[in-house]
Parts: structure tokens; sequence; C-alpha cells
């Protein structure tokens, strides 16, 4: 880690659901993060009008080590220097939203000038691509017309696996050495699409093919998700230096 690194650690919520917290680190022990608005960090749940930008020791962000810290490479980024003014310029802000603004697109910004989130992009991706195979399970009739129904009734439940490798495949391919976003996502996609086709190789040539088509048509749907997300977020008003500064606004609070 080194001063305006781009860090985040997995957290557990209600003891389940993972998710990654994202900050950025200043370098001296400390870091600016959204947290709850008071010794926590904001997370999926919780009241988002209490969710606040602050400085705090990083410490908080690893509750005292027991989280591991890990940081995403960037090929091309803004100068450190100009990534930790525009940190440190959000201090008080409270304008997060889960989808729009949360600790990971306000990382990203202080990065790159750009407002995403992987988390939310993947989340869109994987639920229109499972949308997509129910919908083709529940359409069996057609493939009963070419003698694979039994196929196509065995073999959608199980392509759920394919979208979970891939899910898995880029949330945790930095543990592997992938920390650039497209790499992880091209490894992903071609995990999810070998996972898919080996469990159609078990219903012969019919199942790769309906495997394969079922595999595509849920890329299709995710990669068209997430360009209306894009969408629907580039039409929101962008978040200035420090729009919304809260009563706790000293660049140098800890």
């Amino acid at each position: 880690m080194a001063r305006g690194d781009h860090f985040f650690v997995w957290r557990r919520q209600f003891g389940l659901a993972r998710f990654q917290h994202h900050g950025i680190d200043l370098g001296d022990g400390s870091a600016v993060h959204f947290t709850d608005g008071g010794l926590g960090v904001a997370g999926p749940t919780g009241n988002a009008t209490h969710f606040q930008i602050k400085r705090t020791d990083l410490d908080v962000v690893t509750r005292c080590g027991r989280d591991v810290l890990h940081y995403v490479d960037y090929r091309d980024r803004l100068h450190v220097d100009e990534t930790v003014e525009r940190a440190i310029r959000r201090i008080g802000t409270r304008d997060y939203h889960l989808l729009f603004h949360n600790c990971e697109h306000f990382a990203v910004w202080c990065i790159t000038d750009r407002h995403e989130s992987r988390q939310v992009s993947v989340a869109f991706d994987r639920a229109s691509s499972v949308g997509i195979k129910a919908i083709a399970a529940a359409s069996v009739h057609v493939a009963s017309r070419i003698g694979a129904k039994r196929i196509i009734r065995g073999a959608s439940p199980w392509m759920l696996i394919a979208d979970a490798a891939q899910w898995a495949t880029e949330a945790g391919g930095h543990h592997v050495g992938l920390r650039n976003t497209k790499q992880r996502k091209q490894a992903s996609r071609a995990v999810g699409a070998t996972t898919a086709l080996s469990i159609g190789a078990l219903g012969g040539p019919v199942g790769i093919a309906v495997a394969g088509g079922l595999w595509c048509a849920g890329e299709v749907a995710g990669e068209l998700s997430q360009a209306a997300y894009e969408n629907v977020r580039s039409r929101r008003p962008k978040s200035g230096p420090n729009p919304n500064p809260g009563p706790d606004s000293d660049p140098d609070a800890l």
C-alpha cells in the first residue's frame, strides 16, 4: 500500500453476503472513505442519510487488522497528489447512493475521474444473465420439438453453476494477480463459458449447443443491462468537489 492507492476490504452483511468496502489510502496510516457516520463503514444496508466521507485511521477500515487490505491496480490514473487532493476535498459529504455513488464509485473517481463500480455492474450483469436463463428454461416446450426437452430441463438449473463460477472469478480474481478489471472480466467469461459447455457436454452435442446458447444469451442480457445502468447513471447530476459538506468536514480530523 502507498499514498494515493485505491484499496478495498471484504466485509460480511448479516454474517452471510459478502461485499467490498473501498477507500483511498493517504499514506500516513489514515484513509478517506465512506463511513456509516460513526466508527463503522458504509454498507449495503443502514441509513444512507447518515453515511459520510471521513478521514479515519486504517484500523477503522480493517477492524484493527482483522480484515486484509487489497489494492486495485490501474494502468492509467491521475497523479497521486491529485488523487489525495480529490479525496480530502470530499471529506464531509453525505451524497451516498448504493447504485450510483457508493464507496467504490468514490474511490474510482479519485483515481480516474470516472464514477464506476464493478460491484454494481457485475450484479446487474449476473442478475440479467440468470433471468434470461430462467426464461429459457420456462420455454421448454420449444425444445421438445427437437427432442431436447429433458436436456434443457436438466441443464438450466445447473447453468447457475456457470454464473456462480463467473462471478467468483471476477470478484476474487485479485487474489490470483488479476488486479486489472478488464483482465478479470475476460478471465471470468472464459471460466463461465468453459463451465457452461462442460455442463452441456453431459447431454452430448445437443446439450453443448443448448448450454452454449443459454450462456451467450445470458451474456448479451448482461451487457444490455449494464448499458442501461450506465445510461441512467450518466443522466444523474455529477458530484462536485464538496457539494454537501457535513458538520465534520475538517480535512485533518481523525
